[in-house]
């Protein structure tokens, strides 16, 4: 079975007020224990990404709690718009938006995969998003339009 390594837009990065545990992924970034996300600018996808974190939209999220996909969790998310987003966007209005962790584990060579944990939301040694076929369509339901979506093999 085929899995699939998504490169989100990325809108913004991890704003001052986000906070870290001690402790640090493989490759030496700490993990984030209270995510700040601040927007530079948006195109519009409902998946965003700042490494190591990602977010999804309230909708998008609601659709993952409703399939039967695994290996994922929600937790609060702080939303700011920097300087640079307020004067080029003065009157967008930003969705409710949720952290999404993943939680599976899989390692990736080039376009293989192996050592994969069985979960539909992978997060690779490099701190990849990784979904299984049936995470992809619950993703392509929503707005994905610059999201990047490399096929892996086994």
């Amino acid at each position: 079975m085929p899995l699939y390594l998504l490169e989100p837009e990325v809108a913004g990065g991890l704003g001052e007020r986000t906070t870290y545990y001690n402790e640090t992924y493989k490759n030496g970034i700490k993990l984030i224990s209270y995510l700040n996300y601040e927007f530079e600018g948006w195109l519009g996808d409902e998946l965003l990404e700042s490494t190591p974190s990602f977010i999804v939209t309230q909708e998008l999220a609601n659709s993952i709690q409703y399939s039967q996909l695994n290996g994922y969790i929600f937790e609060e998310v702080e939303i700011t718009k920097s300087d640079l987003f307020q004067e080029l966007y003065p009157n967008k209005i930003l969705p409710n938006f949720k952290r999404f962790i993943p939680k599976g584990k899989v390692s990736i060579n080039n376009d293989t995969y192996n050592n994969w944990s069985q979960e539909d939301f992978c997060l690779s040694q490099n701190l990849e998003l990784v979904v299984s076929p049936q995470a992809l369509k619950v993703l392509n339901l929503h707005v994905l339009k610059h999201c990047n979506v490399i096929k892996l093999k086994k």
